[in-house]
Parts: C-alpha cells; structure tokens; sequence
C-alpha cells in the first residue's frame, strides 16, 4: 500500500494553519503535495478578483461598474498589477521556494480583501472613513442615472485620494503600501480633503503636518517617560 501524504485529507485552512517548523520537518514530496493544495485555491482566488478590477498606473483598481471592491490583497499578491502572479509547483524549483510560496500564500489568504466578498465590505469601511458615507448610502433613492453618476464621483475621489496618498508617501520617503502608525488617520485626512474639494497642495501639505505633529506627539511621550536624556534612567 503507498504511503499516504502527511496532509492527506486535509483542508487548505488546515495546511495553512499548520506551524512553520512542522511544516519543515516534511519531505519534498509532501511539501509539494501541500502546495498544490493551497496554490490551486489561492490561484482561484487571484482570478475571481481580478474579474472585479482593471489595471492603472498605480496597480489594480475597481471596475468602473458591476460589483466594486478594494483591491488591497490583489495589488499586494501582484506586486501593484506589475506581475501575473500563479502559485504552484511549477513556479518554485526548490524545496525553500516551496516553502516560501506557502508563506506567500498564506499571507495573501489570510488578507480580508483576498475574496470578493471580503473585498467588498473593505471598500464599503473604507468610503465610509474617509467620506462619511459609502457609494450606495450615497445613491439611495436616486434615479438609476443619478446613481450612475453618484458612483462614478466616488470612483473617481478614491483613484485620487490614493493617487495623493501615494504622492505624499514618496514625497516622506516611506512605501506607499507600508502599514505604519498614523498611516490611517493620515488617509483618512487624504479621503476627508478630496470629499471637501480641497487642492493637491493643501491635502498634501495637511497630510506632511499630521505626520509631523504624531511625530512630536510621540516624543513628548517618550520623553515624559524616560526623561529629555534617553541614558538616563535615574538611580536603579
């Protein structure tokens, strides 16, 4: 009788659940094994999200009708639609390229955005942080052509918040797709300036001083706790 794979029978989640060091401790065989599993979902995954966006200058986005969803996870897995990205064996010629792949893939399962269900409630939170209100409270009760328009104006407020977002970001010196403390209160003032019709230059500007601000903010908390001389800690 052959030897049954160590992962037979089990759920992609169970795989991706599984602890690092055990999944070491596995032969290549079942290593690859494990990865056609878990990349045959995530490919899947890829695909159906995908069908929701188009490519811009800045990574995937949104189609401009149908069913409207954030396109965090797909522009993390493709590197900002630079890459086609397809998990699987064929892709990883070495057992740590395996193992890095069902990393990678993990990851990328484990992003609220990697479903277009998930993906949908992302860009519904998100609107309502930096608008007030989502694109479909915004049409309620309007004419089928009113509401065209309603959502094609939010269409375009976010393609121009996180254009400014990414242009502040640059212009700070950090990665635009870096998750960092106060990098959402500062897309939040981004979304708020764009829905009030402010400048590029007073968004950016506001923005270069929030960060300054939650940055002496930040020293005086430290500096309350350990004194203006970091070295010195008193008498212990």
């Amino acid at each position: 009788m052959a030897k049954q794979f160590y992962t037979e029978g089990m759920t992609v989640s169970q795989i991706l659940s599984m602890d690092p060091r055990e999944m070491t401790k596995l032969n290549t065989r079942e290593i690859s094994r494990a990865l056609r599993t878990v990349a045959l979902a995530a490919n899947k995954r890829i695909a159906r999200l995908e069908k929701y966006a188009k490519k811009t200058p800045t990574g995937y986005a949104p189609k401009g009708s149908g069913t409207q969803i954030a396109a965090d996870a797909l522009n993390w897995v493709t590197n900002n639609a630079k890459q086609k990205t397809k998990f699987g064996v064929k892709q990883a010629k070495t057992r740590n390229e395996m193992l890095a792949q069902i990393s990678g893939i993990k990851q990328f399962m484990s992003m609220k955005s990697s479903t277009v269900s998930g993906a949908v409630q992302v860009r519904k939170e998100r609107e309502k942080r930096l608008f007030g209100k989502t694109r479909e409270q915004a049409g309620r009760g309007q004419s089928k052509r009113q509401k065209a328009k309603t959502y094609a104006h939010f269409q375009e407020m976010n393609s121009r918040v996180w254009e400014l977002y990414y242009k502040f970001m640059e212009l700070y010196g950090l990665d635009p797709h870096a998750v960092w403390s106060g990098s959402d209160e500062v897309l939040a003032l981004v979304g708020h300036g764009v829905a009030e019709g402010k400048t590029h230059e007073e968004i950016i500007t506001e923005a270069l001083n929030k960060v300054k601000q939650t940055y002496e903010e930040q020293q005086e908390e430290y500096n309350a706790i350990f004194g203006d001389d970091f070295t010195d800690f008193g008498n212990i």
